[in-house]
């Protein structure tokens, strides 16, 4: 599994995004006030990230990550996939 800043350093100009996209498999703990758990980032870009995760999520949830230090709220969640947008 590559590394969250190896997988930004890859990102081209190849999707016409105003933030293009990186697909990835990047294992990462997040955390709200029910708990700690693991889920998995499928894709990111510089405003936010897709995440699957065996947690049920709501939107307007803030999410906490240790590896990245970033907090993210959910933007839209389908079954077990979220969208998630940084926020600071």
């Amino acid at each position: 599994m590559d590394t969250i800043e190896e997988s930004l350093e890859q990102v081209s100009t190849l999707e016409n995004r105003k933030c293009p996209r990186l697909k990835c498999n990047i294992a990462a703990d997040c955390s709200t006030l029910r708990g700690l758990w693991t889920c998995t980032i499928v894709d990111m870009s510089e405003r936010g990230m897709g995440i699957v995760s065996s947690s049920k999520l709501q939107k307007g949830s803030v999410l906490d990550f240790n590896d990245p230090r970033t907090k993210a709220q959910v933007v839209w969640v389908e079954e077990n996939r979220a969208g998630l947008r940084f926020i600071n």
